[in-house]
Formats: structure tokens, sequence, C-alpha cells
């Protein structure tokens, strides 16, 4: 029994079809019409999506609270799959604003269920002795995550537009860099820490941005354009790099250039200290028994002018680095890394059963910082 061939006709059409999934260009506008809105579907979010961002927003608090980068990236794993971001592009590309307002409700309802899950479960364990670092890590741009954030996002619009569905790797890597800023705001607001809720939010406003912003250039490339021919919004997406640019130039320099550590350990400046005894017991021995007067003035007056402040290091901190506070216990007023050198200045005080000790950077900044994480370079005398 001999099967019917596929006429010629069909097969081209079929071939035709395929490699307009590539760019949608070549598709008659009934078939771009039925192909957008089966994309539409594949990137709305349902019930399960607000779910795992409850469950991935409590597991990043967990994370912040008691300083485990497990639990961040097990959050980032259950995170949903970020349809709306992917759905932004997509709005913006086709001209729909229907769309695109649809998918930022979804998306900022997801937002707020990460954020106040974060927020709750980090405030669930404030009473614990336990100093939290990784927050203040997402309150400034890194290279790193950004790279990350920018290769999830233009995978997940190649995906989508090739096979019609969410890539669930690529989902992770955005949900890594936009819900990690995100629960450092929260936690941020459970301890009324204005710079933290700044820095984190501001994070992940551009995170946000560039995602929507890589996936919308990645769908032109792939030959999208709007359904009805005009231009708003690629006139749109002009706008908004525009703005990018703005917002990025003001901030994106100056975050990278702070987050990238610049130690330079030279403590050989104690031995100062040794040369002036020598000087001081070679005026005892000759001075009259007049000038013993003075002699003894101004053995008196050296001890108190050469003692440098004793050189010390951060360490103990996992290189994380720690926190220096304006007072112990107090608001954060800078970050140190892990084996840079500081002086300290004052100290030690006790606040919540803890030392503080007033330490002084190379750039002159001063701040608290906690004992745990301070070790002595040279022996100091108490």
């Amino acid at each position: 029994m001999k099967s019917e061939p596929i006429p010629e006709a069909d097969r081209q059409d079929k071939a035709r079809l395929r490699r307009a999934r590539r760019r949608i260009s070549q598709l008659q506008a009934t078939e771009r019409e039925a192909y957008l809105d089966r994309l539409a579907n594949a990137v709305t979010p349902g019930a399960g999506f607000f779910l795992y961002a409850l469950l991935c927003g409590s597991l990043v608090g967990l994370g912040f609270r008691y300083d485990q980068r497990a639990l961040l990236i097990a959050g980032a794993l259950l995170a949903p799959r970020l349809g709306p971001v992917a759905g932004l592009s997509l709005a913006a590309v086709s001209g729909s604003v229907r769309f695109f307002l649809r998918m930022s409700v979804a998306l900022a309802l997801g937002v707020l269920l990460v954020a106040v899950a974060a927020g709750l479960v980090f405030g669930l364990a404030l009473g614990s002795d336990t100093v939290s670092l990784l927050p203040y890590e997402h309150t400034k741009l890194n290279l790193v995550d950004f790279g990350l954030l920018l290769t999830g996002a233009v995978v997940m619009a190649i995906v989508l537009a090739r096979s019609e569905r969410l890539a669930g790797v690529a989902s992770v890597a955005v949900a890594y860099s936009l819900f990690l800023p995100l629960g450092a705001a929260g936690a941020g607001l459970v301890l009324s820490e204005p710079e933290l809720v700044q820095g984190a939010a501001l994070t992940f406003v551009l995170h946000l941005t560039w995602a929507v912003a890589a996936g919308l250039f990645t769908l032109v490339l792939m030959g999208f354009r709007p359904l009805t021919g005009s231009g708003r919004s690629l006139a749109a997406a002009i706008v908004m790099m525009g703005l990018l640019g703005v917002v990025s130039a003001l901030g994106f320099g100056t975050s990278v250039l702070a987050a990238l550590p610049t130690p330079t350990p030279t403590p050989t400046l104690t031995p100062t200290a040794t040369a002036t005894p020598t000087a001081t017991a070679t005026l005892t021995v000759t001075p009259t028994p007049t000038a013993t007067h003075t002699a003894t003035s101004t053995a008196t007056n050296t001890p108190t002018l050469t003692p440098t402040p004793p050189s010390a290091i951060v360490l103990g901190t996992n290189f994380r680095g720690a926190i220096l506070r304006d007072k112990p216990d107090g608001a954060p007023v800078d970050f140190v890394a892990e084996r840079e050198p500081l002086l300290i200045i004052g100290g030690p005080e006790q606040s919540a059963g803890q030392l503080w000790w007033l330490v002084r950077r190379e750039d002159g900044s001063e701040g608290w910082l906690l004992g745990d994480f301070l070790a002595t370079v040279t022996p100091t005398g108490s």
C-alpha cells in the first residue's frame, strides 16, 4: 500500500513556516497574528506564578537573614518562570499597549509578593545575633550578575520566538538577578535602613529595564515588527533606551567602581615607635644636672607623640566583607573588604553583648567595626 505523496505546495508552506519562525516578517498577516497569540499565551502567567513568587521570596529572606548563599540560589531555582518579563519585550516590539499593561500588572503583583515574603521571613529572626551582610552585596551593580542577566534575557527571547515556550534555565538566571536585589530591599524595609532600600531598589529597576531591553532588541533582530506597521513601539523603545542610558550613566559607573575592592595592605609602618626610644636614651646621659628637668619633660612628651594607631585587617568574613557603622550596632555608613588594612583609633565599646572598635580606612573614612571581624597585624601593648 503506497502512501500519497505530500503536495509540493504544502511542503513549501511548511518549510516556509519553519523558516518564518526565525524571522516573523516572512509570515503573512493572519499567520503572524496567530503566531503572536501563541507567544502571548506562552508568557501569560497562571496561579502557579504567584505561588512560586511567595516561595521564592521566603527562601531569599531566609538566605539573607542567615547569610546562606545556598538558600538564595534555591530561591532563584524555585522562582516562577518570568513570562511577564519576556511578555513586556514582546508587547513593546509588537505595539500592543493592552498586552503591555497586562504583563506589567502581573509582574508588579509577583514583585510585590517576592518583596513582602522576603521582608516578613527576614524579620522573623531579627532577635538572633547573626549579622546580615549579604543584602548589602546587592545594593550596587555587579558585572557578573549583569552579564548573567543579559544572557538569560537574550536566551529567553530566542527560545520563545523559535519554540513558543519559556526557557527554564534562562529564566532562573534572570530571576537570580532580579529577585535577590528585590529581597534585599524588603530586608532593608524591615531593618529601617533607607540606604539599603534605595540601593537594592535601584539595582532591581536597572536589572529589570535591561532585561526587557535585551529581549526587545533580540526580538527586533529576529524580525519582529508592529502589526500595524507604525513605528510607535520602536519610538517607545528608543525613548526607553534613552532613559535607560541616562540612569545607567548616573549609577552604573560609580557603583561598579565602588563594588570592586582595591586593598593595598602595607603594614610596615610600625618601626617608627622603636626609633624614638634611642633618641631619649642619649638625651638622659649627656645633659648637666641643671638640664635634667628638661630631659625628663622631653621624655614624657615623646611617648605621647610617637605611638601610631595599631594596624589591623578585616578577617573572618568568608570573603564577604563587613559593615562599618556610625556607632556600635548603629546605622551602616560604609563597607570594607576581606583583608582590607585598617587603623584602630578607638574602642573597644560593648553593645548588645558584642565588642566594637572605631577604625579608619586608608581613604580617611571612619566607622565602628565588629570586633569578631578584626585582627591586628602587629602585637600592640595594652
